[in-house]
């Protein structure tokens, strides 16, 4: 397979582990919810297309199986909104993808859960979600990846000197510099002056608290509903247009708005680092999961916690999947969750709210290989980096310039 169409699926398959990327099926502990309205009732509108009750409500429920950290609510209109608007993008550019294509995303899908297709289908079944909910949303991901590999892979180059600068920045080390970043994201054109609101943000989003709340409500990007996070992003892989401004900046501070093709942007540095260390940038987490039975007090349970070992005496005598403990790729983190972790010291615990509220105890920030990747390493990481933004600034566009209503 094309290298870059490889890095390609590596960069765009986050958005498939938007659901399930450490998620574990809660099998038989859900019911279907009984329909009390009208499923073919409007939730809301995307240009000429409708996206019905029946639709939300298949979303949430998927979710909320899934156990998709933060507001499930808001989250599950979100996704479907933009699952109208790639295949608005996917039509345009004459993307389509198989039906086998299909059947072999839910089957990957599947495997994230540990579990066969065909059991997978039955659990989520259980749960009152239809094989049609997971093959659309399956589908809608596939046609994304389509419109990116169209758009933006035959002009996306990483040229040796960008290795190279990679290289010497610390990359080929494993002690790359690097930045944890938050956006937002004005796009222009709109009845709004993204530049005066820019100018107005940048003067009173001063604090992380503000700058998140600015984002959830102003931000176009899709990472507004995080807060803007972004999480770690190489020195080497700033787009030259916000390289400078950023590499100005001390941990706190926010940059001067900056104009970019279609929007005007602010960054937030939250932390620097290089790729090496044990704490800072590393590119790995253990965290635990810990959801007890319903009526629990959690603010006791978090008194007796020092460690992540702690929780397995909490969990004793309680079904298997209320405890889980995961090493997981940052980058492979629902949104929501890496942001939750990213603020978070080793033994620090916080309480997820949602359907059932869980706890949350960050056990350690685990180490990169002392391995030294290649350049051909080096090049792919580079790529998967610049083709997120893209995607990312591509998705703020199409919500910037789509007719959304919400009854």
């Amino acid at each position: 397979m094309n290298a870059k169409l490889m890095t390609l699926n590596a960069a765009i398959q986050a958005g498939l582990r938007l659901f399930c990327g450490v998620a574990v099926l809660v099998l038989g502990l859900w019911q279907p919810v009984a329909a009390q309205e009208d499923g073919f009732a409007p939730k809301a509108q995307v240009d000429a297309r409708v996206i019905s009750q029946y639709e939300y409500k298949q979303r949430v429920l998927l979710m909320t199986l899934l156990r998709q950290p933060g507001d499930i609510a808001k989250m599950a209109l979100s996704t479907l909104i933009e699952d109208s608007l790639r295949r608005q993008a996917a039509k345009a550019l004459d993307v389509t993808v198989s039906p086998d294509e299909v059947q072999a995303g839910m089957t990957e899908f599947a495997g994230r859960a540990k579990l066969p297709l065909e059991e997978f289908l039955k659990a989520l079944g259980k749960g009152g979600v239809e094989p049609e909910s997971l093959r659309d949303f399956v589908e809608a991901g596939l046609l994304w990846r389509g419109v990116v590999r169209a758009k933006f892979v035959g002009s996306t180059t990483i040229s040796d000197a960008e290795i190279d600068r990679a290289i010497g920045a610390g990359a080929g080390s494993g002690g790359e510099q690097r930045f944890l970043l938050s956006e937002i994201v004005i796009p222009t054109g709109g009845t709004t002056d993204a530049m005066v609101l820019a100018r107005r943000l940048k003067l009173t989003a001063t604090s992380p608290q503000a700058f998140g709340m600015a984002a959830q409500n102003y931000s176009k990007s899709a990472t507004a509903k995080a807060g803007g996070a972004l999480g770690w992003i190489a020195a080497s892989a700033l787009p030259p247009a916000v390289a400078g401004p950023i590499l100005a900046l001390k941990v706190g501070e926010v940059t001067e708005p900056i104009a970019v093709p279609g929007a005007v942007q602010l960054f937030l540095l939250r932390d620097t680092g290089r790729a090496g260390d044990a704490v800072s940038g590393a590119p790995q987490v253990d965290y635990a999961q810990f959801v007890p039975p319903a009526g629990s007090d959690l603010a006791a349970v978090r008194l007796g916690l020092d460690t992540c070992d702690d929780l397995f005496d909490a969990a004793r005598g309680l079904p298997a999947d209320s405890l889980r403990r995961v090493t997981v790729a940052e980058a492979g983190l629902p949104a929501g969750l890496r942001s939750v972790l990213a603020g978070m010291d080793p033994g620090e615990t916080v309480v997820v709210s949602g359907a059932v509220p869980s706890l949350v105890m960050l056990c350690a920030r685990v180490p990169q290989s002392d391995i030294a990747p290649s350049r051909d390493d080096i090049s792919g990481n580079l790529l998967n980096q610049k083709l997120g933004l893209l995607a990312a600034a591509y998705m703020a566009e199409l919500k910037s310039n789509a007719f959304i209503r919400i009854p």
